[in-house]
């Protein structure tokens, strides 16, 4: 995979009488076809990251390449498109109106068409005509993601774009990252929403302070050391039976003849295996124990909880 961008060690501090760290030694790289995603609570430097990335603030320290060109030159920012949280729209214009000004600016070449391949992307089409002062705000988000994809970026940065859209939103705009990312466009989230995240990313970076605290891949930044492993009996009394006689690991039963059973690790795992069906248990299931991103984030954010003033978004 080609590498879309590279960011090592970025630094923001504001201030000039009383410094303040906002974004601190902060590196990400993006590859083509990936989706990572940036995960913090309000303050973390998410989206101040995004904008130094992009050259939209300044960069203390450190230093950041798109497409090989070095932050914030302007020839770093082409092919790459951003949707930020908040955007002021005219409210004068249309729906299509709107696209079709943006089209214009970016030199979209067809922009009928390709408009109308948008609107029909974020399920917009029935709305085109309406003004965006009588659309509701997952509507203008919808319109801003239409807008974002009519200049065919090849990396695109999404600030909250979850925010204001409905489970059918939400459920659209995710298909549509997988698609992205199927056409090898890189694509760097910041969001609140960590279990849509985990439904589109690869990796994740965990921001809290102004700091990245933990970044990985999804699958490794969830996996535990548990298992879990399921069982049905002939009967109720057999699976009480069963519990009542086994010391390993912890069980409940769920069903009157089914039982499961939780291991904090992989020791006597085999041997009680045996044993379960040697005592007449059926296995139904042997699954490794995985946390939820939701869970992790909440797990690393206790951890990292300290008196000292935290960072800004």
């Amino acid at each position: 995979m080609s590498e879309l961008l590279v960011a090592e060690e970025i630094t923001k501090v504001i201030g000039w009488w009383k410094k303040e760290t906002i974004v601190d030694r902060v590196s990400v790289n993006l590859h083509a076809g990936e989706i990572i995603g940036l995960l913090g609570p309000n303050g973390a430097g998410k989206t101040t990251t995004m904008k130094m990335i992009l050259g939209l603030t300044s960069i203390t320290s450190g230093k950041a390449r798109m497409f090989g060109k070095p932050v914030p030159t302007p020839a770093s920012r082409i092919g790459a498109g951003f949707l930020p949280e908040s955007i002021q729209h005219p409210d004068h214009l249309s729906v299509e109106e709107y696209l079709k000004f943006h089209a214009r600016l970016s030199g979209v070449s067809d922009s009928e068409a390709a408009i109308e391949e948008q609107l029909r992307q974020v399920e917009m089409l029935e709305y085109r005509h309406r003004l965006l002062k009588d659309c509701s705000k997952g509507m203008r988000q919808r319109a801003d993601i239409a807008r974002l994809l009519l200049r065919k970026a090849r990396l695109i940065f999404l600030d909250e774009p979850f925010s204001g859209l409905d489970p059918c939103g939400q459920v659209m705009l995710k298909k549509l990252l997988l698609m992205l990312k199927e056409q090898q466009i890189g694509i760097l989230v910041n969001s609140h929403a960590a279990g849509i995240l985990a439904d589109v990313c690869e990796r994740v970076c965990i921001m809290n302070k102004g700091k990245v605290v933990i970044s990985d891949s999804l699958e490794a930044l969830t996996r535990t050391p548990e298992t879990l492993v399921a069982a049905q009996f002939s009967s109720r009394e057999a699976a009480v039976k069963f519990v009542e006689e086994t010391r390993t690991g912890i069980s409940r039963i769920v069903e009157p003849d089914r039982v499961e059973f939780n291991f904090a690790d992989a020791t006597g795992l085999n041997e009680f295996l045996q044993r379960l069906l040697s005592s007449g248990g059926q296995l139904i299931e042997v699954t490794p124990v995985r946390l939820t991103l939701d869970q992790l984030f909440v797990k690393v954010l206790a951890a990292q909880k300290s008196p000292a003033a935290g960072g800004r978004a």
